[in-house]
């Protein structure tokens, strides 16, 4: 069931299969606020200590740059991490 709705996540990111854009994980989430990102941008769970609290603001002249080109998202209730592209 899990790998059925990984492929049908991947397969509504065309070229998703190549496409370093998209990170799907194997968490399960109810919204985004269950979900976190790792510095190498791939979805993890959100640590306890941040739970409550909105996601970080990234800037161009910023450590969080990386905040700034993903966004963490909840799709079809698994931790998702979407590379939205240099804003920068």
């Amino acid at each position: 069931m899990l790998l059925l709705l990984v492929t049908s996540l991947l397969a509504a990111e065309p070229d998703a299969g190549v496409n370093p854009r998209l990170s799907v994980s194997t968490l399960a989430c109810q919204t985004a606020a269950d979900c976190w990102m790792d510095a190498d941008a791939k979805p993890i769970a959100r640590p306890k200590k941040l739970q409550g609290k909105e996601f970080p603001r990234g800037e161009c002249t910023s450590k969080k740059l990386l905040w700034l080109r993903n966004r963490v998202l909840c799709e079809e209730n698994v931790c998702v991490v979407r590379h939205i592209g240099d804003k920068c």
